[in-house]
């Protein structure tokens, strides 16, 4: 997430919800093994969901039709602590 200057390390806080709004940054559960900050992007009506790294070197997940069974939102992120580096 470093376009969004969350490094490493950082804090984020989640603030708890099953859905955000599109493009908000989420922290997503991913075949219940993986966790994950990503923007998603959902869209319903073509039984889609694309989440987007805010890093240029880090590949979009997509998930079609069933593969939205193994994944679930976690929350929206309202704050991160960071440190100066």
């Amino acid at each position: 997430m470093i376009n969004a200057r969350i490094f490493d390390g950082d804090i984020v806080y989640i603030r708890s919800s099953k859905s955000v709004e599109n493009g908000e940054i989420a922290a997503v559960v991913v075949r219940d093994e993986e966790v994950t900050l990503k923007r998603l992007y959902y869209y319903p009506d073509e039984g889609r969901m694309v989440l987007r790294a805010e890093n240029p070197t880090v590949r979009a997940q997509e998930y079609i039709g069933d593969e939205l069974n193994h994944v679930r939102v976690l929350g929206k992120a309202v704050a991160f602590l960071s440190t100066i580096r």
